[in-house]
C-alpha cells in the first residue's frame, strides 16, 4: 500500500512522496519502441516526445507520447527554445495517448534540440549523421534491398 488511506483518500504527505518518486525517470535505450519527434498539435502547442503508434478504444489510429516536453521560445541566442514538462501540475504521468485528430504534423527535430531533449528525459538518441554517413547508410539499404 503506497501510504496511509483514510476513507478512500490518501494522506497529503503520501501524495507528495509518490510524486517525488515518480519524477525519477529510468533510462530509455535507443532501441526502445518509438522514435523521438517534434509534434505540432492542432491547439498550436509544439511538443517533443518519443512517439509510439497505438489505437484508441474504437480501433482508430492514436499515438502514445512518452515523456512529452513542450517546446517554448526563449530569448537566449545560443538556444532559441527551452523545454518544459507537458501537463506539469496536472498529472504525474510520464506518457499520454494523443488521438490522431489532435495532431497537425509530425516533424523531424533539429539535432541540438534532439540532444537537449534526450539529456533532459534520460533517453538515448541517435547522433546527427553527416551527409557522407547518410549516403553510406542509404547505399547500404539500397544494396540490401537488391539482395532480398
Amino acid at each position: 500500500m503506497p501510504g496511509p488511506v483514510v476513507n478512500g483518500v490518501r494522506h497529503a504527505a503520501s501524495i507528495k512522496a509518490s510524486l517525488e518518486e515518480e519524477s525519477v525517470t529510468s533510462h530509455l535505450p535507443l532501441m526502445a519502441e518509438g522514435t523521438i519527434r517534434l509534434l505540432l498539435l492542432n491547439s498550436g502547442d509544439l511538443l517533443m516526445a518519443r512517439l509510439r503508434s497505438t489505437t484508441d478504444p474504437d480501433g482508430q489510429t492514436a499515438y502514445q507520447l512518452i515523456r512529452p516536453r513542450r517546446v517554448m521560445s526563449s530569448d537566449d541566442d545560443a538556444r532559441p527554445w527551452r523545454l518544459e514538462p507537458y501537463l506539469k501540475g496536472f498529472t504525474s504521468q510520464t506518457s499520454l495517448v494523443l488521438f490522431k485528430h489532435a495532431l497537425a504534423s509530425v516533424l523531424e527535430p533539429d539535432g541540438l534540440l534532439l540532444q537537449a531533449y534526450s539529456d533532459e528525459t534520460s533517453q538515448e538518441c541517435p547522433y546527427e549523421e553527416t551527409p557522407v554517413e547518410r549516403l553510406k547508410r542509404a547505399f547500404q539499404e539500397f544494396t540490401d534491398s537488391l539482395d532480398s
